[in-house]
């Protein structure tokens, strides 16, 4: 999953975009020091993250993701570079048909991430399907067991109902009852006061 995006012309950032809580900036400011100007793809590793560079015109395309599984690194590097080439080739189009726009562009890559990180075909989207299928298989586990616990719980409750409703009714014939116990004495001993 793509985590940030930027463009920058040397060490100034034109604009960026993420739509998680991290803060990338300084990762960023320290990583542009090190670009090396002639190679055209870079890539620097920084603890759980990889930033994935691509030079064009004197452009640097940038994208971090998470450090990749062991078998997926070649996969997740294909999959960066091809963003970038997009974000590449959109960026060159609106530079040359509106010049640099930075709120809009910033629009631009956002819908790009959303659009690679959403691709079925990407190897970030499969493994996050495959965890999604394993959870919810987890989940209808639970699930079938709550159910009999469910079931269990909903038969005391009726029961319990049964014997509060029950009560209520002894206890509103007792009330009959002694009212009109009480109505015979006022009756007779009426009399005497």
């Amino acid at each position: 999953m793509i985590l940030f995006s930027a463009i920058s012309k040397g060490s100034l950032i034109l604009c960026e975009y993420t739509d998680t809580n991290e803060d990338f900036q300084q990762l960023i400011s320290k990583q542009l020091k090190f670009i090396k100007n002639k190679e055209e793809k870079q890539q620097f590793q920084n603890n759980e993250y990889i930033l994935y560079l691509l030079q064009k015109n004197q452009f640097n395309f940038i994208c971090i993701m998470h450090q990749p599984e062991n078998n997926s690194s070649e996969d997740q590097q294909t999959f960066a570079y091809k963003f970038l080439n997009d974000v590449s080739d959109k960026f060159q189009l609106m530079t040359q048909t509106q010049g640099i726009d930075k709120g809009q562009f910033t629009k631009v890559i956002a819908e790009l991430m959303g659009q690679y990180n959403s691709n079925p075909e990407s190897p970030i989207t499969k493994l996050k399907q495959q965890q999604q299928i394993q959870e919810n298989q987890t989940q209808q586990e639970i699930n079938t067991k709550g159910i009999s616990q469910d079931a269990q719980v909903h038969i005391k409750k009726d029961n319990l109902e049964y014997s509060v409703n029950t009560c209520k009714s002894l206890f509103f014939v007792i009330n009959l009852f002694l009212a009109g116990v009480l109505v015979e004495l006022f009756t007779k001993f009426n009399k005497y006061l």
